[in-house]
């Protein structure tokens, strides 16, 4: 008889243990969830200070700001400006070869993927960011995921 009575405890005991377990998971799932969009935030976030970084550096260096005028001008650069203008473009592909690779892994939501991707293929659709694109590419110093996916959006357009 006394068995009968503990063996209803040990039962009760075990369903208790299994909702409480339930309950862990599925506050552990919360957290997960919570986190994630915590991770993709500041990651965000990263990349649009960079960018702010970059624009505000042009904006506020006379000389940096004409050249990248002239550029967009088509006006004749001199070798120093060229080269100014060249090392701009290179550091937003590298910017936003970083986007590409937070969006593939999951840190970096798809909304905001798709405006880096209208950027790029913006910057690319003038002769000397795409010169740079290809000399990056041939010296092997972009990521290879990076490459084939900007070829074949470059594909695409």
């Amino acid at each position: 008889m006394r068995n009968l009575e503990l063996n209803k405890w040990a039962n009760l005991a075990e369903i208790v243990s299994a909702i409480a377990v339930v309950i862990s998971l599925m506050y552990v799932g919360y957290q997960i969830n919570e986190n994630t969009g915590e991770i993709r935030a500041a990651n965000r976030q990263q990349l649009v200070d960079r960018a702010h970084e970059a624009t505000m550096s042009i904006a506020t260096s006379p000389e940096l700001a004409e050249v990248m005028a002239k550029a967009s001008q088509g006006a004749e650069l001199s070798l120093s400006e060229r080269s100014q203008h060249r090392y701009a473009l290179r550091a937003v592909l590298y910017d936003l070869q970083e986007a590409f690779l937070l969006n593939r892994e999951g840190r970096l939501d798809e909304e905001y993927w798709r405006t880096r991707q209208a950027l790029i293929l913006t910057y690319l659709s003038t002769e000397t960011a795409y010169d740079v694109y290809l000399q990056d590419k041939s010296r092997g110093v972009l990521h290879r995921d990076f490459v084939e996916w900007l070829d074949r959006a470059l594909g695409d357009i």
